[in-house]
Protein backbone atom coordinates (compact mmCIF):
# COMPACT_ATOMS: atom_id res chain seq x y z
CA UNK A 1 0.00 0.00 0.00
CA UNK A 2 1.43 3.56 -1.36
CA UNK A 3 2.39 5.59 1.84
CA UNK A 4 -0.72 8.60 1.70
CA UNK A 5 1.63 11.67 2.37
CA UNK A 6 2.95 11.42 -0.81
CA UNK A 7 -0.20 10.97 -2.60
CA UNK A 8 0.38 14.18 -4.37
CA UNK A 9 4.40 14.15 -4.89
CA UNK A 10 4.58 13.21 -8.47
CA UNK A 11 1.54 16.09 -9.31
CA UNK A 12 3.33 19.31 -7.38
CA UNK A 13 3.69 20.74 -10.73
CA UNK A 14 0.08 20.12 -12.20
CA UNK A 15 -1.43 21.32 -8.76
CA UNK A 16 0.43 24.36 -8.84
CA UNK A 17 -0.49 25.40 -12.12
CA UNK A 18 -4.11 24.57 -12.32
CA UNK A 19 -5.05 24.69 -8.80
CA UNK A 20 -7.54 27.31 -8.35
CA UNK A 21 -7.28 29.91 -5.38
CA UNK A 22 -9.64 30.29 -2.68
CA UNK A 23 -12.01 33.54 -3.88
CA UNK A 24 -10.70 36.92 -1.68
CA UNK A 25 -14.65 36.40 0.42
CA UNK A 26 -13.33 33.84 2.05
CA UNK A 27 -11.51 35.76 4.12
CA UNK A 28 -14.78 37.84 4.54
CA UNK A 29 -16.80 35.06 5.39
CA UNK A 30 -14.23 33.53 7.65
CA UNK A 31 -13.57 37.48 8.86
CA UNK A 32 -17.90 37.38 10.03
CA UNK A 33 -18.66 33.19 10.80
CA UNK A 34 -15.97 32.48 12.87
CA UNK A 35 -14.56 35.96 13.96
CA UNK A 36 -11.20 36.02 12.52
CA UNK A 37 -8.89 39.03 13.05
CA UNK A 38 -5.62 39.25 12.04
CA UNK A 39 -4.33 39.05 15.24
CA UNK A 40 -4.60 35.57 15.10
CA UNK A 41 -2.50 32.78 14.49
CA UNK A 42 -4.23 30.25 12.67
CA UNK A 43 -2.89 26.29 12.13
CA UNK A 44 -3.43 25.64 8.21
CA UNK A 45 -3.46 21.84 8.06
CA UNK A 46 -2.38 19.86 5.09
CA UNK A 47 -1.53 22.96 3.60
CA UNK A 48 -0.11 21.69 0.51
CA UNK A 49 1.93 23.99 -1.46
CA UNK A 50 -0.06 27.00 0.73
CA UNK A 51 -2.97 28.78 -1.14
CA UNK A 52 -4.99 29.28 1.84
CA UNK A 53 -1.74 29.83 3.89
CA UNK A 54 -0.96 32.82 1.84
CA UNK A 55 -4.65 34.49 1.52
CA UNK A 56 -4.44 34.19 5.23
CA UNK A 57 -1.19 35.96 5.52
CA UNK A 58 -2.56 39.00 3.29
CA UNK A 59 -4.88 39.54 6.12
CA UNK A 60 -2.09 39.59 9.01
CA UNK A 61 -2.61 36.47 10.25
CA UNK A 62 0.13 34.22 11.61
CA UNK A 63 0.30 30.87 9.75
CA UNK A 64 1.37 27.70 11.24
CA UNK A 65 1.62 25.44 7.77
CA UNK A 66 1.08 21.49 8.73
CA UNK A 67 1.94 20.09 5.65
CA UNK A 68 2.89 15.67 5.36
CA UNK A 69 3.86 15.69 2.02
CA UNK A 70 7.45 16.05 1.77
CA UNK A 71 7.41 17.82 -2.27
CA UNK A 72 4.42 19.87 -1.51
CA UNK A 73 5.83 21.37 1.84
CA UNK A 74 8.90 22.37 0.28
CA UNK A 75 6.89 24.03 -2.24
CA UNK A 76 4.98 25.83 0.38
CA UNK A 77 8.11 26.54 2.17
CA UNK A 78 9.84 28.18 -1.36
CA UNK A 79 5.87 29.84 -1.80
CA UNK A 80 4.80 30.73 1.03
CA UNK A 81 7.68 31.41 3.05
CA UNK A 82 9.79 33.01 0.51
CA UNK A 83 6.75 34.97 -0.96
CA UNK A 84 6.47 34.07 -4.13
CA UNK A 85 2.89 33.20 -4.24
Amino acid sequence: MRDPTERFSDRVDDYLRYRPSYPGELIDLMRVEMGLRPDHTVADIGSGTGILSALLLAHGNTVIGVEPNRAMRIDYDTTVYYGQL
